[in-house]
């Protein structure tokens, strides 16, 4: 495992250099999944700057208190002195601080101390309304513990709600800065690695040449990406076993309520409340049509996905060192896997803007029946609509496509017989590209104009 360049957080890092130029107190609370960057992109920001950083382990309340105090000492080169509570703490730090220069307080991982004394939230309130509310001090209050961060200090009945000044929610990274991750690497070769990681950075750590290292890490007992998933789900819910089987199910294509229930062996009315759950922690999302109100449930990042789809339900063979089944069954499976990857990846781009087509006002899928679209597009102003099929195929023939998708388009009946249409076709690669199709405009990309369009 390398650790790689620190890529992108452009937008994060300005908003946490604003705070730190903003004069008196500001206070800034930074979540998300486990191994997202959140520490990394603190490491980054609080660099050359006056700064105490704190990060919390999994330990006794008392334990993470005496680490602080020995930084704390260390800071002000002061011999180590004993105190038993966070707010001794802060009572030092305000005591003793002196410079003009704003100091920047994080403490990384707050989640645990929560865990080890559920008190320690109303103990913060006392620490910002008491001692920093009139002080030059950005304090960074930062947590994986997705439900319990947002629990315990952004929702109404926190005690610290109506206290910070900002929120960050860290996101996995954009395709574009994955691919200046990996350099020279071909796209194809970094699709394979996306689709297994996502943009999760710690993950991405474990790759270094391409798909050849996915079954190093997902199909051996003693390798971290093998264990991660059921870690993240132990940490977060009570019952990861019923999750499990609820994400397994998803990842199967089983998207709709019953079909999801009748596979994890629940009643549909009861099946409600978990997905709540599992949605609120960011592992799945409900997806609607276009112009349609009936859902699906999708889960919302590729190493999850990747996981319970080739992982989960040969976990305990694995775990005992037989894992050829597994891997007979990824081989086999694991190009129909990267269709629907490639599909999700395309609309992720063109969500973020990187590609150039008229500016949409409404992006996302479509289906009505037994017909889908894999990614609709319009501007509701101009009346223009585009049409887009993903086919992860070599020597794609876009006419034959284009006759299929020009058939499903006439069922959508958005601005019909008064809309300006035109065609977009994804593949790895096409026999030849086309430009118009029955006087329309067709947008063909093959993988190498993505990587151009992306570098």
């Amino acid at each position: 495992m390398i650790r790689k360049k620190f890529v992108n957080r452009k937008n994060e890092l300005n908003i946490l250099e604003n705070s730190w130029k903003t004069p008196g107190f500001q206070f800034i609370i930074v979540s998300g999944r486990r191994r997202i960057g959140k520490s990394r992109l603190l490491e980054e920001f609080s660099r050359d700057k006056p700064s105490l950083y704190l990060l919390c382990e999994n330990r006794p309340y008392r334990y993470n208190v005496k680490k602080f105090s020995t930084l704390i000492s260390k800071f002000f080169d002061l011999p180590g002195f004993e105190v038993n509570t966070l707010r001794e703490c802060f009572e030092m730090i305000t005591s003793l601080y002196k410079s003009k220069k704003k100091l920047i307080i994080v403490i990384d991982e707050f989640s645990y101390l929560v865990k080890q004394n559920p008190e320690t939230p109303a103990e913060m309130q006392g620490i910002v309304d008491e001692l920093l509310k009139d002080k030059n001090i950005l304090l960074i209050l930062s947590g994986s513990a997705v439900s319990l961060m947002q629990r315990e200090l952004l929702s109404y009945s926190s005690p610290l709600y109506g206290r910070t000044t900002g929120n960050l929610i860290l996101k996995p990274l954009r395709f574009s800065d994955i691919m200046k991750w990996f350099g020279e690497m071909r796209i194809e070769r970094i699709i394979k690695i996306f689709s297994v990681c996502d943009g999760i950075p710690k993950y991405l750590e474990f790759f270094q040449r391409g798909e050849r290292e996915i079954e190093k890490n997902f199909f051996d007992p003693n390798t971290f990406l093998f264990r991660e998933m059921f870690q993240i789900l132990s940490e977060e819910l009570r019952n990861p076993g019923t999750y499990m089987s609820i994400l397994e199910a998803i990842s199967m294509g089983k998207n709709k309520v019953t079909e999801i229930a009748n596979f994890a062996y629940m009643e549909a009315k009861e099946l409600v409340a978990y997905l709540n759950i599992i949605q609120n922690l960011g592992l799945v999302k409900r997806v609607l049509p276009l112009f349609g109100k009936k859902g699906i449930y999708e889960i919302t990042d590729n190493y999850t996905k990747f996981w319970f789809r080739f992982v989960s339900r040969f976990y305990s063979e694995i775990e005992e060192g037989f894992s050829e089944n597994a891997i007979s069954y990824y081989r086999k499976n694991f190009n129909s896997y990267l269709g629907k990857v490639f599909e999700d990846l395309v609309l992720r781009i063109m969500r973020s803007r990187e590609l150039e087509f008229f500016p949409f006002t409404r992006l996302g899928k479509w289906w009505w029946k037994n017909r889908e679209i894999d990614i609709l597009g319009l501007n509701e102003k101009t009346r223009e609509i585009l049409f887009c099929e993903c086919k992860w195929q070599d020597r794609v023939n876009p006419k034959k496509v284009l006759k299929e998708l020009e058939e499903k388009a006439q069922y959508v009946e958005w601005e019909k017989g008064k809309r300006k249409e035109s065609f977009g076709i994804f593949a790895k690669s096409f026999k030849r590209k086309i430009s118009e199709w029955n006087g329309k405009r067709v947008y063909c990309w093959d993988l190498r104009d993505l990587e151009r369009e992306l570098k």
